[in-house]
């Protein structure tokens, strides 16, 4: 126990609680994720596991496009209520007209990837009898959308288990339920009820997220607790919340480009079963990750609000945040940097080929845990039009970088250019945080973090 008190020292109980909660449900959700992504490769191949990635990579390539950056603003507002937990009447209606507005862009999304869902099944899939998959994908989008605002609205609102449950859990749990039945049960199961369990996963999650979404609109005050905040959400028009969420939005674009694109590319020079090697090994990687998202998850909102409330206390936020980062995800990403040829041997000899990928995932990791969580910082403090610039750049140099190394080294050359990303995206971002703020968010060991 004194060990544990030592190590958390020096940060707030807000903070510490919040990402050891996510945390907790990030690490079961990964687990549920490599005992399904095991149990696919073994009994369907690394082709079949290669289409269900694609397919779930286009469904949150689609919600991406159809968020229109309402995501970020229903985090940002909402979080100014997450002390009361209820949705005053002036956010609620800005929320549902979010929500309307996003919704309508995902069906007109799912149309398009309907009518092109043959070539995108030749181009990027195992074929045009992969065009099934796509179809699938385009049923999938709008619920996906909806689920990705609810989240963000739970989260807001300090319901960030909940949100995380949804997020990190719920679908992968129904998926591994509904493949294991049929691994189990079935005689001759076919590679088809891999992408199959991801839809019902989906719609599931659908339907619980309606559920409570409803039930915190509905028991919502007629006004919020702060009256500037009310004013400030009456007088954003659609106009007005799109001008705010355009440029959030085109950051998530841009990092799409220059992180989940590569994806794409690789897909569209090498094979499924290539593609599900880069993506085991990046969700290997990505396990040190988990703390990194976490922290982001609680101090988020927090940021927005310190920001507010003062330098000092925006200071020991970042701080504290990137403390946590450094030493639970910086070591992590060393182990399995280390440990790469063993651990994706558990998924069987061809993934274990790949180890080298992993080893340069692994130490684009380590950047990313050392510099902490810049382009966050920004978009909370009002930098969101820096972030969008600092991604542009990173995501024109990033694809650039892609399509030279994928068509020379296949998954080894996507594993470059996201290392380049890391390196280039968050140095940057740290320098125009530093600039703007006052405030290093690079944590060296020998760096103190006073108590607040």
């Amino acid at each position: 126990m004194t060990l544990i008190r030592k190590l958390i020292s020096g940060y707030s109980e807000e903070l510490v609680r919040g990402v050891t909660g996510v945390a907790g449900l990030r690490v079961l959700g990964v687990l549920i994720g490599y005992v399904f992504v095991i149990i696919v490769s073994r009994n369907f191949g690394a082709t079949a596991l290669g289409e269900y990635q694609l397919t779930v990579q286009v469904v949150a390539t689609c919600t991406l496009f159809s968020t229109l950056g309402f995501n970020q603003l229903t985090l940002k507002y909402g979080s100014r209520y997450g002390e009361s937990g209820k949705v005053p009447k002036p956010f609620k209606k800005a929320l549902l007209k979010w929500v309307g507005v996003a919704i309508s862009a995902s069906l007109v999304t799912s149309f398009l990837l309907a009518i092109f869902s043959e070539g995108v099944a030749i181009y990027f899939f195992s074929g045009e009898e992969a065009k099934k998959y796509i179809l699938l994908a385009a049923v999938v989008v709008p619920f996906q959308l909806f689920n990705s605002l609810a989240c963000e609205l739970f989260r807001s609102l300090k319901l960030i288990a909940f949100s995380e449950y949804l997020r990190s859990i719920h679908v992968r749990c129904a998926n591994l339920v509904i493949v294991a039945a049929f691994v189990l049960y079935s005689e001759r199961p076919g590679s088809d009820i891999v992408v199959f369990s991801f839809m019902v996963a989906t719609i599931s999650a659908f339907v619980l997220a309606v559920l409570i979404f409803w039930k915190k609109i509905q028991n919502g005050n007629d006004q919020a607790p702060d009256a500037t905040a009310d004013n400030e959400i009456n007088e954003l028009t659609l106009k007005k919340s799109l001008g705010q969420s355009w440029p959030m939005y085109q950051s998530l674009l841009l990092m799409f480009a220059s992180t989940q694109a590569l994806v794409y590319i690789l897909a569209y020079f090498e094979s499924p079963a290539e593609v599900a090697k880069y993506n085991v090994s990046l969700q290997v990687a990505n396990l040190a990750n988990f703390i990194f998202a976490s922290v982001v998850t609680v101090a988020a909102p927090m940021y927005s609000r310190d920001y507010s409330a003062g330098h000092d206390k925006l200071k020991q936020t970042i701080r504290e945040s990137s403390r946590i980062i450094f030493w639970a995800s910086g070591t992590a990403s060393l182990g399995i940097g280390l440990l790469s040829y063993p651990i994706l041997l558990v998924f069987g000899d061809v993934f274990a080929q790949a180890w080298n990928v992993l080893v340069i995932l692994a130490a684009a990791n380590f950047i990313n845990a050392f510099t902490g969580a810049s382009g966050n910082l920004l978009d909370m403090t009002g930098g969101h039009k820096w972030r969008k610039n600092i991604l542009f750049v990173n995501a024109a140099l990033t694809l650039l970088v892609a399509f030279y190394a994928i068509h020379a080294f296949g998954a080894a050359g996507a594993a470059i250019a996201y290392f380049f990303n890391m390196c280039f995206g968050n140095i940057v971002g740290v320098y125009v945080v530093y600039k703007r703020l006052g405030i290093n968010m690079m944590y060296f060991p020998w760096q103190k973090v006073s108590g607040s």
